[in-house]
């Protein structure tokens, strides 16, 4: 064999193989998911126990890798009460609702360009009481601080992100819902755009009222032993919530046991109003606080809120219309939208797909 046609034969086998390799995997690569430990010292010191450092997982998208002098917007999504960031599939091999991956959904959307490449950090909001609700508190730690001043600047600094407010965006499901309401209305100057998916806790209405017997309930819990990680009804629910929720909003150090003052007490088996926490309550609760930050959410670049119309928690529907109402009365643009056949959890994969993700995707500015 000359020269000549060992060397076209090698040639040919050269491209075939180029060929054959870009046939099986010349799909560009995908994005990735990064799990960091964030330390804190907003979380030092809480009354639980909780470890001073909080998990988060981070998604970089494709271009991540391939741009580095690019700088992207950053969506931060907030999981509900009873979850971690697993529950959005930020996890690799762990799925979220309805099957969701975070990384295979966001590949998917920014290849058929449906949305922008933008970073998504998923962090935890989980406690020894299940629950954060992202609030300050001086039983459960900082929370609010730990997101709005360090983990958001911890993330400004270990990735390209665009740091300013209109390149970050906040979200969240149910307890992650009014977590993203209450750090947008008081952090515009971090945050210029809200979407909260079926937001709990807006206002102290319907099943959160002194109506509901499950008060008589928490008020017999002593500690934590008795909650309910894994409840099996609402029966089983709502006292091991209602003492995550009193944690974060009526916290009382020197209350032995929980650390905590409910904002409805039992007195000779009936439940009356507890002044000082039911004052506590309302004053970290959206519905009303309107008024008091009304400026901020006017500086905001998009508000957006939803519930199934198969809601069972019958304070979301009746709080979160009510919150639509007093934004709509003082002239706050926003978007509040009922959908068909959603329930607490059963389509939010579909309402990040076709919803959360475009809004950010449209709203928020990259480099």
């Amino acid at each position: 064999m000359s020269r000549f046609v060992r060397l076209a034969t090698y040639s040919v086998f050269v491209l075939l193989t180029i060929s054959g390799a870009a046939g099986q995997g010349g799909a560009p690569p995908g994005g990735t998911i990064v799990e960091q430990t964030v330390p804190s010292a907003a979380l030092k010191g809480n009354l639980l126990g909780d470890p001073a450092q909080s998990r988060v997982a981070i998604y970089l998208p494709p271009s991540y890798r391939r741009s580095p002098e690019r700088r992207y917007p950053t969506l931060y999504l907030l999981h509900g009460y009873l979850g971690s960031f697993e529950s959005f599939g930020a996890q690799a091999g762990t799925p979220g609702y309805q099957g969701m991956q975070l990384a295979t959904m966001m590949d998917d959307l920014i290849g058929r360009e449906i949305v922008r490449d933008m970073i998504v950090v998923v962090p935890n909001g989980r406690n020894a009481y299940f629950g954060s609700f992202y609030t300050n508190s001086s039983v459960t730690g900082g929370w609010e601080d730990f997101i709005v001043k360090e983990l958001v600047s911890w993330i400004d600094a270990n990735y390209r992100t665009v740091s300013n407010p209109d390149g970050r965006g906040v979200a969240g499901h149910s307890m992650g819902g009014y977590g993203a309401i209450m750090l947008a209305m008081k952090h515009p100057e971090v945050f210029s755009a809200v979407y909260a998916l079926s937001p709990c806790c807006l206002g102290l209405e319907a099943d959160l009222g002194r109506d509901n017997p499950a008060w008589l309930k928490a008020n017999q819990l002593r500690s934590k032993d008795q909650l309910q990680p894994k409840p099996r009804s609402l029966d089983e629910f709502y006292p091991t919530a209602f003492i995550a929720l009193s944690a974060a909003l009526s916290p009382n150090p020197a209350k032995a046991g929980l650390y905590v003052d409910l904002p409805f007490e039992e007195r000779s088996g009936q439940l009356v109003v507890n002044e000082a926490a039911y004052s506590n309550w309302r004053s970290k609760m959206p519905l009303y606080v309107v008024e008091q930050y009304r400026p901020n959410l006017q500086k905001l670049r998009g508000i957006y809120l939803d519930y199934g119309a198969l809601e069972q928690f019958s304070h979301i529907r009746v709080t979160a219309r009510a919150f639509s109402g007093e934004l709509a009365s003082r002239g706050i643009a926003h978007t509040f939208e009922v959908y068909a056949n959603g329930d607490h959890e059963n389509r939010i994969r579909e309402r990040l797909e076709t919803r959360v993700l475009r809004f950010f995707s449209e709203v928020l500015r990259g480099s």
